[in-house]
């Protein structure tokens, strides 16, 4: 029987005003350019496998890329890089002293320009902003670095901190709590261990999946958890979802999470594999 896969969808929470008032307030800054040619870069996330690697990011030769908040942990950690970000959010990012400066999808608030003040700053389109010429790729800032890095002229991407899994309810990232890593939990398993991950997660393991499958020449993962078993292990397999994910199921006529999960107090099992159609 086929490992159980359900289907995840992403809604995005910019609204196109909010586009539109952000790319013309980011048109004053230089774009990216494709005409160079770099050593490889490293991306950092927030997963905690960052900590065993910050020996190896100290003494890296090239250019360093924090995810969002990361760039603080990476600065705390004696450790420069630039921050890169394509969300909307109007909550400035947290930086440190050893932030270099910031790569930016032109959708991006502009109380992140002015945070970023006095350092240097390039923008770029998405292909939802700009279909001729738009960086493509999945719903997270992870999932457009592949197309981004790579055009930009790096000869490799090696990911740092992208997990897309807990170590457990308690442990998120490394660059501190985050609520946000509780909505629509799941439990995945791949190479005989089960792991704590949700619907954002997921969506971003399942495009990164196919990206270091399909390019494995260009784009490395360097990170533990999740993402690196299910690259190991093709048949992963979803187990179980948190309550409010079983919810949003059920409002939509599927009715198959009905087994508590043992490894944990609200997390939703099914009783069997049902085929493709059922989900």
């Amino acid at each position: 029987m086929p490992p159980l896969r359900i289907k995840i969808g992403a809604n995005g929470i910019a609204t196109l005003k909010e586009v539109k008032q952000n790319k013309k307030a980011s048109k004053s800054y230089p774009r990216v350019s494709w005409d160079h040619l770099y050593k490889p870069c490293a991306v950092v996330g927030g997963g905690l496998s960052v900590q065993s690697n910050l020996d190896i990011l100290r003494n890296w030769e090239g250019d360093i890329y924090g995810i969002n908040d990361t760039v603080e942990y990476l600065s705390n950690n004696n450790i420069p890089s630039f921050l890169y970000a394509i969300d909307v959010t109007k909550v400035p990012y947290r930086v440190g002293s050893l932030v270099r400066g910031a790569v930016f999808a032109s959708r991006i608030n502009k109380i992140q320009f002015k945070h970023m003040k006095n350092k240097p700053l390039w923008v770029f389109d998405l292909i939802e902003d700009n279909p001729s010429d738009g960086i493509e790729g999945g719903p997270t800032a992870v999932c457009r670095t592949p197309h981004l890095f790579i055009r930009m002229g790096y000869r490799k991407v090696y990911y740092f901190g992208i997990e897309g899994s807990f170590e457990s309810p308690n442990a998120t990232h490394s660059s501190g709590y985050s609520t946000a890593a509780y909505d629509n939990m799941l439990i995945v398993t791949a190479g005989g261990r089960d792991y704590y991950t949700n619907a954002a997660f997921m969506l971003q393991n399942e495009c990164m999946l196919n990206y270091l499958t399909e390019y494995k020449d260009f784009l490395v993962l360097a990170s533990d958890g999740l993402l690196k078993a299910m690259l190991d292990d093709p048949e992963w397999a979803y187990v179980a979802v948190a309550d409010d994910l079983k919810q949003k199921y059920e409002k939509n006529g599927f009715k198959g999470w009905s087994k508590r999960y043992t490894g944990g107090n609200k997390l939703w099992q099914q009783p069997e594999i049902l085929s493709p159609q059922h989900l």
